[in-house]
């Protein structure tokens, strides 16, 4: 693009297409036609269907006018992904006033067709050429495409809304029903929803999320909600606090555990419950782990436990029980000899 633009080159064109089957269609048209036109760039990748959006809306930051995917139609069942990229490209590019018709996709195989779309098909003005450095994975060069876009646009705009689907946007969070149970956070795959180590704590960061949904299918209030929108303010790119609240203290010992929203609306739904009609087992909720073991070890009514279990006898056992007996016996033989001595008869 810099190099057409320097060269004096206008409204340029770039024609994505496969290694070897797009370059064949190309020189057949050189050959047998006009070729392509003076502003259609031809860029071949290893598989156009493969192309991602911060590739196509790169094309335009740089200064293309327009950037069209050549897919050849025996590949058009690879392609799904490939619209659904350019749909929201389109979608961004328009709110952003730019038009809804920079990005496309051309299905053909016949030179002749190839041929008659490029010629038809008029290139609107290219937008002012935007540079940035493409360094980083795929999410990493997106948000450098967009924010230059959004730099040079017509409508500029601090938060776009976005198609169903979109891989971008916020999740609404109706923190009054919230307990801070952190079950989103565990289900996050990009971390774009966080805890805080220190205290209860749920944040957001919005230009992480994808808009997965697993958030939402994991809470278990189900009080979150998607919102696809993309937005270019500084609260986008940093974690933001959603909700935050005190630890709850263990009722016993004082040690802080879970939240105060999580305890109260646990013993709330338990209450009635009647494995927790007495008072005392309501209050073993609001302890912490460790007093919980204590009181249970402590309370002498236990419908499960069995009868106490027999002491083990030994060897010393036995012989201090025939030691008593032989000794008993000697008191008996002993007190006998004495009754008979006194009744006069001769001892037995």
């Amino acid at each position: 693009m810099h190099t057409y633009r320097n060269g004096g080159g206008r409204d340029p064109v770039l024609l994505i297409h496969d290694f070897g089957s797009g370059d064949d269609i190309i020189d057949a048209m050189a050959r047998s036609g006009r070729g392509l036109p003076a502003n259609v760039l031809p860029f071949a990748v290893n598989a156009a269907t493969q192309m991602g959006l911060e590739g196509l809306l790169g094309a335009i930051v740089y200064g293309a006018s327009r950037c069209v995917a050549l897919v050849d139609p025996a590949k058009a069942d690879e392609a799904d992904g490939l619209a659904c990229q350019i749909d929201l490209g389109n979608a961004i590019l328009d709110g952003l006033g730019y038009g809804a018709d920079r990005l496309g996709i051309l299905e053909a195989a016949d030179p002749d067709a190839v041929e008659r779309a490029v010629y038809e098909t008029p290139a609107p003005t290219a937008p002012a050429q935007g540079d940035f450095a493409p360094l980083g994975r795929k999410r990493a060069l997106l948000p450098l495409a967009l924010y230059q876009l959004r730099k040079n646009a017509l409508a500029p705009v601090d938060v776009l809304p976005l198609p169903e689907g979109a891989p971008f946007g916020t999740v609404e969070v109706r923190v009054e029903g919230c307990t801070l149970c952190l079950a989103c956070v565990g289900a996050c795959p990009t971390g774009a929803l966080k805890d805080n180590p220190e205290k209860p704590m749920l944040r957001f960061r919005e230009d992480a999320c994808v808009q997965c949904g697993l958030c939402k299918a994991t809470c278990p209030e189900k009080v979150i909600a998607l919102e696809p929108r993309l937005s270019f303010t500084d609260d986008a790119r940093n974690h933001v606090v959603v909700k935050e609240e005190e630890p709850y203290h263990c009722v016993r010992c004082g040690k802080e555990f879970g939240t105060q929203s999580s305890i109260e609306r646990m013993v709330e739904k338990l209450s009635g419950h009647s494995m927790f009609a007495d008072p005392d087992r309501l209050e073993m909720l609001k302890m912490c782990e460790d007093c919980r073991v204590v009181v249970q070890f402590e309370d002498t009514d236990q419908p499960f436990a069995g009868p106490p279990r027999p002491t083990t006898r030994t060897t010393e056992d036995y012989l201090r029980e025939r030691e008593e007996l032989r000794k008993q016996a000697d008191e008996f033989i002993a007190e006998h000899e004495i009754a008979q001595k006194r009744d006069g008869g001769e001892p037995k």
